[in-house]
C-alpha cells in the first residue's frame, strides 16, 4: 500500500488546507449589506421615467379631463 493513499495522510492533508480570512457569518453580513445598498440605490431612481416623459408635461398628475373624455355621466358636457 502506498504512503500517499493512506487515510491518515489524506486526513492530514485536508486539515492544512485553506483558511477563510474572516468568520463565515461575516461573509453573509457583507453580502446582505451589499444587497441592501444596491436596493437603496435602485430605490432612489423609482418613478424617474414618469418624471422625464414629455407626455406628462403640463399634466401635473391631474386627471380632471379624463372623465370628460370618456363620457362620464357625472360631468356636464
Amino acid at each position: 500500500m502506498s504512503l500517499l493513499s493512506s487515510p491518515t495522510t489524506l486526513a492530514a492533508a485536508e486539515t492544512g488546507g485553506r483558511h477563510l480570512p474572516m468568520a463565515p457569518l461575516a461573509f453573509g453580513i457583507i453580502a446582505i449589506s451589499l444587497f441592501l445598498l444596491a436596493l437603496a440605490f435602485l430605490w432612489s431612481f423609482r418613478n424617474t421615467a414618469a418624471k422625464t416623459d414629455p407626455r406628462n408635461i403640463g399634466d401635473h398628475g391631474a386627471h380632471a379631463g379624463h372623465a370628460a373624455q370618456h363620457g362620464d355621466a357625472r360631468t356636464p358636457h
